[in-house]
């Protein structure tokens, strides 16, 4: 049921009355990570006045000065034209956002462990330093953060236990669907906007801010608000990690994987979607919010088995990946292996969970005494400070090619779509690609020389006739 006494329905009144089609809000947003810049740069955008703070000095002090601290794509500009326009402003401290906006966002991290647990450390600190304000108009507080189910109810009610009671408080859950790398184009063509509410009254309120936006809006309650932001990315992790274990069906059978996503995708009840067969899936959504899926559904006594088996196969694929390597090549404890792309998905520099670190460790720890080189055309300075130090980071992939025995694909950023086979030999000391992510034309790579093995696809050069220069083959 809403949380609501009678005195806080009376007091709904104190909502603008009938706000024109084109009126804007005085928003503050907390927390300055991908979502919470993108959401406020977006909304300062669109005519909003918005003021985004951070308990990070540092980085308030950097966008203050119109620098993103962060690669995404159009964010910089975005940041940029909004703050030079005046609609957008940096600073303050959080404990101060409701005293001058309508709307807080919040939006900040929630990361899981290894158990699924979530921590809203972050979330509960914004909520219990939140200081009262003066006047007479219901405060909006909106959840953008990934939180558990029943959040927003236990949210409302802590702040109404402890402000004075003419501060009136309405907390909504807006869960965001941004995907890194994407952020910016997610913000103004969404592919649905979801506003979960206690109150008529917010809902109406929200839905109007959010009109000029293209995607469908769907008003609900918080609690279904919250769960279906966990669903989304579960079922998607549940979908790549089907993807990849037919993948490895495709390999065991002589089957050619990508033919076979390309069929079912053609099935409308299917699509086409996060069928692609590779790495696994990395990042700050799909881990962490899998993870907490299948703790909140244990704890409520409705097991998730089918998420937690995608989270399980999801692990298993860096093993498999170097496995495939080493049926390639021979004695890769004595050869320099290259490693191109180490972010998690192109487009973005965020390491977090990103396959990269689970290969590269996997591939040492199997492998004592390989030579790792690694590039990434954002990510280098982030994966420095997480990839084991026997991993040289390097400038560019040239660098990281020259010299390698083999080489593996593990995020497909277009620069290397662009290298042609006499590249690969060129800088190679023999060309074998593991093209984990199906990126390249394998068969014409094959066909000119250069062994590309992608994923749930054989080689065109059988495995074992597959040697370095020098070593000899078997007789036939």
């Amino acid at each position: 049921m809403p949380f609501h006494s009678h005195a806080t329905l009376l007091a709904f009144n104190r909502y603008p009355k009938k706000p024109g089609r084109n009126a804007f809000m005085k928003i503050a947003v907390i927390g300055t990570g991908v979502v919470g810049l993108t959401t406020g740069a977006g909304f300062a955008d669109l005519g909003h006045s918005v003021l985004c703070v951070d308990i990070d000095a540092a980085k308030i002090a950097q966008l203050s000065k119109g620098l993103v601290p962060y690669y995404e794509p159009g964010l910089q500009e975005l940041v940029t034209r909004n703050l030079d326009a005046g609609r957008l402003q940096f600073g303050g401290a959080p404990s101060h956002a409701l005293r001058d906006a309508e709307l807080l966002f919040v939006a900040v991290g929630t990361p899981t462990d290894d158990h699924g647990e979530m921590s809203l450390a972050s979330l509960w600190s914004v909520i219990d330093r939140l200081e009262p304000w003066t006047g007479d108009s219901v405060k909006m507080i909106a959840i953008k953060s990934t939180v558990p189910v029943g959040t927003a109810d236990r949210v409302e009610a802590r702040l109404r236990s402890r402000l004075p009671e003419e501060c009136l408080v309405d907390v909504a859950s807006v869960p965001e669907f941004m995907r890194e790398g994407s952020a910016v184009r997610d913000f103004f063509d969404p592919s649905r906007i979801v506003i979960g509410v206690a109150s008529p009254e917010t809902g109406a309120r929200l839905e109007l801010l959010h009109r000029r936006l293209p995607g469908g809006i769907i008003v609900t309650d918080r609690r279904s608000s919250e769960l279906a932001k966990l669903a989304s990315n579960a079922f998607l992790a549940v979908k790549i990690s089907y993807a990849n274990e037919m993948a490895a069906l495709a390999e065991q059978t002589g089957a050619d994987y990508p033919s076979v996503a390309k069929i079912m995708g053609h099935d409308p009840r299917i699509g086409p979607l996060f069928l692609n067969a590779g790495l696994g899936f990395g990042g700050s959504c799909l881990p962490k919010d899998t993870r907490a899926l299948v703790r909140l559904a244990d704890e409520a006594g409705a097991p998730q088995t089918l998420v937690a088996a995608a989270v399980r196969a999801n692990v298993m694929l860096p093993l498999r990946t170097v496995r495939k390597l080493e049926a390639a090549l021979s004695d890769p404890g004595r050869r320099k292996v290259a490693l191109l792309g180490l972010a998690f998905k192109p487009g973005t520099d965020d390491m977090r969970e990103a396959p990269s670190l689970r290969l590269a460790a996997e591939l040492l720890r199997r492998n004592p005494g390989v030579r790792l080189t690694a590039y990434d055309p954002a990510a280098g300075e982030a994966a420095r400070k997480l990839l084991p130090g026997a991993v040289k980071i390097c400038a560019t992939a040239e660098e990281a090619l020259t010299g390698a025995d083999a080489a593996i694909i593990v995020t497909e950023w277009r620069e290397f779509r662009l290298f042609q086979a006499e590249d690969f030999k060129k800088w190679m000391n023999r060309p074998i690609i593991i093209d984990g992510r199906n990126s390249l034309d394998s068969e014409a790579l094959n066909a000119q020389g250069v062994v590309c093995i992608g994923a749930g696809r054989l080689p065109a050069i059988p495995v074992e006739q597959i040697r370095l220069p020098g070593e000899l083959l078997p007789k036939s």
